[in-house]
């Protein structure tokens, strides 16, 4: 129901009457108020509505109603049909009219659904990501749903249509993949029943995993670090910062790629080409050199959150090559270029490319990574002293001493010297520090001031100061020495002779003298500190001891004779002097003025304490610290804490051992500390490639080895050296109902074992097993991923993968399932003609049938039949393609006249597409022509056919199909064959049949269609003639024949026309005559009853005769009749007459009647015979007749 509503100062509740859900048979009710709002009074009055399934029920005050008060009505609903109805109450206010709104719903489905899916701003890390939109029915009936969507972009729904129960949801998941960045804002249609189409809007920021490198100071980005020149020894560090501008946590490692096109490891970039050229083994060698010690990293890896920043310390340790220590010369300064790069733990798509093996290609869908270049030179302390580096003095005298002026000279260009030489013994060096700038000198005086006489040969040191970074804290540079330079002293001191002078005493004692007092050299002027006493230990000697002091301390102090000032008052009161020999106590007092008190004595005790457990305090702690050295030096898995060969002896080596298998040297695991490598990482890898592990892994962790490395939660960098992938599994097209397998290669650097477990939720990628490997150290393994659907349309799915149970990964199966397919090699083949071919096959040509699909494709040929027909077939009419073959199908096209060029089949693969081939024979120029331009017909017999031969000559390079456009260019006249084809270099004969029918002369033309070719043309001419035969006898009378014998009467046919004739016998009626001739080759002929029953004689050729015998063969015997007169004079008749109409008809037919009934007159038959018996038999002659008639 509508809330209330206020109109004209009444307040209606509600607004408007609203019946839902209301079926035929119900009835529904609804309460109205009217409410009066104004100040006074106003009359009210509600009308019924119109429909009568309205009813309202009110009771209208007859008074005006007061301010406040109300006046309820209730409305009935009762529907009697399925469909909404509308209608209206009037409310009478004083003057005024109120409509109030009545409707009547039948129960309906209402569909609501949200109108837009975010998925924020996301990684372009190839994973298919999700989520969830409901859509849900407020209606009370079901309603249905379907969505679609034809986007650019592929976004899978799930599910597109369906129905929604009454006062339910339905969820519906989008998926959209993460492969590339791209900005996604697509629209789908969503259809709601009942609530017409509405749009889905689709939003997502695929951005990619970007790492920065800014500096410190500012915030621009870094490409490029230069350390500058450092000289070799010491470091140089800087520091930039690593961005991480994603909006994921980013795990990311420093690897140092030695092995870039463009780098320089320790080359002298400044030499000549010559000169680089003739050090190429030296710059081989610099290969070698592992540069990871020479740039450090700190940190080299970690983790990064989103848009977290971290600053990095590079230090630059340039050393010098073993080869030049100890030159005499200074070694060649080192230039170096590298490049570090920072990229982030992920699939190595570039590597795993290479392992692929087959033609399938991968998707490659690299990690990000920045990449610094590192630029720096390593130089020698170039510090030259002149003269130098052996010095030699002056000899000189005790208390004497004698200078050199040395000048340093700094041979550097860009560094300064900052040097410190080391105090010895009778040599003294002013300055003893300094700094030489660069290309700078500085004079520095060296004395020799020696002490006692010899010659003194000393090694001067000389420390070079400067920035050495600590093996502990690389980030922190102290002034340390980092290299000496040795110079050579030598110096001569020799003794100062003195001449002693004899004196005699006044009889003064002087302080210090002899025995007698004389012969003192006088040298106390030198030797004012110290008394002249003896301080040899009394414990040496005992020879001249006396016996009552034999038993003496051993630590009393021996005076000399004449040291009487220092025994009567010695500087330590307890101390006790005596004699040289006898060691008597000598006198001594303690003068109080000038002795120490007790106080001071304890004092000075406390002092050399004090002074002695400092040395000794100093002395532990370098003890310690070179106790800590070895420790770290031992401190390795290698080693374990032990001091190599203490202790232990070799082994010793049996005969056996030396026929054992050598073990091979691993690869010794990367420290955790140092920084990755291109070369180490590529060293690691191909010892891992080597073992490839198929069979024999465990599922699950087993031996307690296994157990402790899978519970290990790896470090960024141990991560990045497992490498899983590729990212994307990319199976292109794959036919339905049928399976494909990818490779997922899984390859452990790691000198311990990991755990890979995979999870798949997919359908299609079920069979997709084993799903856990416990991989070892150092191996390689490979996981079948099999595709199988039966569903047609774009497959997107990411499956999961876990390290260790800790660390997670996925991987992007790609795949577009279709059916079966074939391709053609050409959809328009053009058939030549073959040289050397035959007529009839030298159209030929083939057609391949591609499968480029995984599953094998059964196919027809069907020909598309036109109303000109079609002159090609295939071979193969039908087939099967296996996956990934081809199949060679030979189209022939059949030649004529009439052959269409033209022709198409359908090729039509089962439960899948179909294609058309085109097919076109292409003739060539053809150039033939007839021998004969005129065929004559002379003499052309009347009745007979007469045949005459037209060649035609192929003179071309192609083979020539004709057709004679007129077969019969006259009555009775027919050219065989109608259409044909001339070979080529060969020739086509066209038979010309002539059969007239009546005397008469002819001229005609004869065309001949070439196909691409001109229209050819002869003449046939000439003139028919009549047949003029004659005949020796003109009847056949046989007298009388006895029973069982033949009687026969020869007789002569001539032709006496000029063209050939032809002579018939009909003797069907007759059978007891018979016909004899004889050919040319003398054999005789008998022809009658047996062999035919009408005889048609042989051809007379003109002016020719031949011979016959007419046979009768008497069965039995016939009397005489006296009408054999009359049949007599019948038959002469008859032969007359046939005579006459030879000359009218084509052929003679001799009707041999009448010599049946004449058989008795053998007398003039008798005269007959003997009239032609006189002939020589070599007078009959045969002519040859021409070629029967073809009808």
């Amino acid at each position: 129901m509508a809330g209330p509503r206020d109109v004209a100062g009444l307040r209606l509740c509600p607004a408007e009457l609203r019946f839902v859900d209301a079926v035929p048979g119900g009835r529904y009710r609804a309460l109205l108020r009217v409410q009066n709002l104004q100040p006074g009074s106003r009359r009210l009055q509600l009308l019924p509505p119109r429909r009568a399934q309205f009813k309202l029920i009110v009771e209208n005050p007859d008074k005006p109603v007061p301010s406040g008060l109300q006046v309820t009505a209730t409305v009935e609903y009762h529907p009697d049909s399925e469909e909404d109805l509308r209608d209206r109450l009037l409310l009478l206010v004083e003057k005024d009219v109120i409509e109030i709104p009545l409707i009547g719903l039948i129960p309906c489905c209402y569909l609501e659904i949200e109108p837009e899916i975010n998925f924020g701003t996301v990684i372009a890390n190839s994973k298919v990501i999700s989520k969830e939109i409901s859509i849900t029915n407020h209606g009370s009936s079901p309603g249905a749903f379907k969505i679609d969507y034809k986007g650019s972009v592929p976004v899978n729904i799930v599910p597109t249509s369906g129905v929604v129960e009454p006062k339910t949801l339905q969820l519906v998941k989008v998926d959209i993949c993460t492969d590339i960045p791209r900005v996604i804002r697509e629209m789908a249609k969503v259809q709601l029943q009942g609530c017409g189409v509405t749009n889905l809007r689709i939003e997502a920021h695929v951005v990619e995993q970007v790492l920065e490198l800014l500096g410190v100071s500012h915030e621009n980005t870094l490409e490029c670090i230069h350390f500058g020149s450092v000289y070799f020894g010491t470091s140089n560090t800087e520091q930039v910062v690593l961005y991480n501008k994603s909006p994921e946590t980013i795990n990311w490692v420093a690897v140092l790629e030695d092995d870039a096109v463009g780098g320089e490891m320790g080359t002298h970039l400044q030499k000549s080409t010559d000169a680089v050229l003739q050090e190429l083994s030296f710059i081989s060698r610099t290969k070698e050199q592992d540069v990871s010690t020479l740039i450090s990293c700190i940190p080299n890896q970690g983790t990064l959150l989103p848009y977290q920043k971290t600053v990095v310390t590079l230090c630059f340790s340039p050393k010098q090559f073993k080869r030049d220590i100890g030159l005499t010369e200074f070694p060649p300064r080192q230039d170096y270029a590298l490049f570090l790069r920072f990229e982030a733990v992920g699939s190595k798509d570039d590597f795993l490319q290479a392992l692929n093996g087959d033609d399938i290609p991968i998707k490659e869908t690299y990690p990000h990574h920045v990449e610094l270049a590192l630029t720096g030179s390593g130089l020698p302390v170039m510090l030259t002293f002149s003269p130098g580096p052996v010095v030699n003095f002056m000899e000189c005298f005790m208390g004497e001493h004698t200078e050199i002026m040395c000048t340093l000279k700094n041979e550097s260009e860009s560094l300064p010297v900052t040097y410190s030489f080391h105090k010895i013994a009778h040599f003294n060096i002013c300055p003893e520090k300094g700094k030489v700038r660069e290309k700078c000198t500085k004079d520095v005086m060296f004395s020799f001031a020696p002490r006692q006489a010899g010659t003194f040969k000393v090694k001067q040191v000389v420390d070079i100061f400067g920035s050495v970074a600590e093996e502990d804290n690389l980030q922190s540079l102290k002034i340390k020495p980092f290299h000496q330079i040795h110079l050579s002293f030598t110096g001569v001191c020799k003794p100062k002779t003195k001449k002693i002078m004899f004196k005699i005493n006044p009889g003064i004692t002087p302080m210090i003298t002899n025995a007698t007092g004389q012969l003192v050299a006088d040298e106390i002027g030198r030797f004012i500190d110290f008394a002249p006493v003896a301080m040899l230990q009394s414990a040496q000697t005992q020879m001249h001891t006396h016996q009552i002091n034999r038993d003496c301390k051993s630590d009393a102090l021996i005076a000399f004779p004449n040291d009487r000032s220092a025994s009567i008052r010695p500087s330590e009161r307890h101390k006790k002097y005596r004699t040289i020999f006898t060691k008597a106590d000598r006198y001594h007092y303690v003068d109080p003025d000038f002795a120490y008190t007790d106080y001071e004595e304890l004092e000075k005790q406390v002092h050399k304490k004090y002074y002695a457990d400092f040395i000794q305090s100093l002395r532990q702690r370098r003890l310690r610290k070179e106790a800590t050295r070895k420790y770290k030096s031992l401190n390795n898995p290698v080693n374990i804490g032990l001091k190599p060969a203490s202790g232990l002896r070799s082994p010793k080596i049996t005969i056996t051992d030396l026929h054992k298998e050598k073990l091979k040297l691993e690869t010794t695991p990367l420290n955790e500390d140092s920084l990755l490598s291109s070369r180490k990482l590529a060293a690691i890898e191909s010892k891992s490639l080597t073992k490839e592990v198929y069979d024999g892994l465990n599922a699950v962790p087993s031996s307690p080895q296994e157990k402790e490395d899978c519970n290990i939660t790896l470090t960024p960098k141990q991560r990045y050296q497992i490498l899983i992938g590729p990212s994307t599994i990319d199976f292109g097209e794959v036919c339905v109902h049928s399976s494909s397998t990818r490779k997922m290669h899984i390859i452990n650097n790691l000198p311990m074992h990991i755990w890979i477990q995979v999870e798949i939720e997919s359908e299609a990628l079920q069979q997709t097993s084993p799903l856990s490997h416990v991989l070892p150290p150092l191996s390689k393994t490979c996981l079948p991923v099999v595709f199988q659907t039966n569903t047609l349309g774009k497959f997107q799915k990411s499956f999961t993968y876990t390290i260790n149970n800790k660390h997670t990964g996925n991987v992007l199966v790609v795949a577009e399932a279709v059916s079966v397919a074939l391709e053609l090699s050409a959809r328009e083949l053009i058939l030549n003609p073959t040289p050397g071919f035959l007529a009839e096959t030298s159209f030929r040509a083939t057609v391949r049938l591609c499968n480029r699909r995984n599953y094998l494709a059964e196919f027809n040929w069907k020909p598309i039949v036109t109303d000109k027909g079609i002159a090609f077939s295939i071979r193969p009419a039908k087939g099967i393609v296996e996956a990934y073959k081809d199949l060679e199908c030979e189209v022939v096209w059949h030649p004529s006249f009439f052959s269409p060029e033209t022709g198409e089949f359908n090729l039509c693969v089962h439960q899948g597409n179909t294609l058309k081939l085109k097919c076109l024979a292409k003739l060539g120029p053809t150039s033939i022509q007839f021998m004969e331009h005129r065929i004559p017909f002379n003499h052309a017999p009347l009745g007979l056919t007469t045949c005459k031969t037209a060649i035609l000559q192929n003179s071309g390079q192609n083979h020539a199909y004709f057709q004679v456009l007129d077969s019969n260019p006259l009555p009775g006249m027919t050219i065989a064959p109608s259409e044909g084809v001339v070979p080529v270099g060969g020739h086509a004969d066209l038979k010309i049949y002539f059969t007239p029918n009546a005397v008469m002369k002819f001229d005609t033309r004869v065309e001949v269609a070439v196909r691409h070719g001109k229209v050819l043309e002869f003449r046939i001419g000439g003139f028919v003639e009549a047949p003029e035969i004659g005949i020796s006898v003109e009847s056949f009378n046989f007298h009388g024949v006895y029973a069982g014998f033949t009687q026969g009467i020869p007789f002569l046919l001539q032709n006496k026309g000029v063209a050939r004739a032809r002579v018939e016998f009909d003797l069907s009626k007759y059978k007891d005559f018979t016909l004899n001739f004889r050919d040319q080759s003398g054999h005789k002929w008998s022809i009658g009853k047996a062999e035919r029953p009408f005889l048609r004689t042989s051809k007379m050729s003109c002016h020719c005769c031949e011979n016959y015998w007419v046979s009768y063969n008497a069965r039995f015997s016939i009397p005489s009749t006296p009408f054999v007169g009359c049949n007599l004079t019948l038959l002469y008749f008859l032969f007359i007459l046939l005579f006459l109409s030879s000359k009218l008809c084509p052929f003679w037919v001799l009707d041999l009647t009448p010599l049946y009934y004449c058989y008795k007159e053998h007398g003039r038959l008798r005269e007959s015979k003997q009239a032609y018996s006189s002939m020589k038999e070599n007078q009959w002659e045969e002519t040859t007749a021409c070629k029967s008639d073809p009808r």
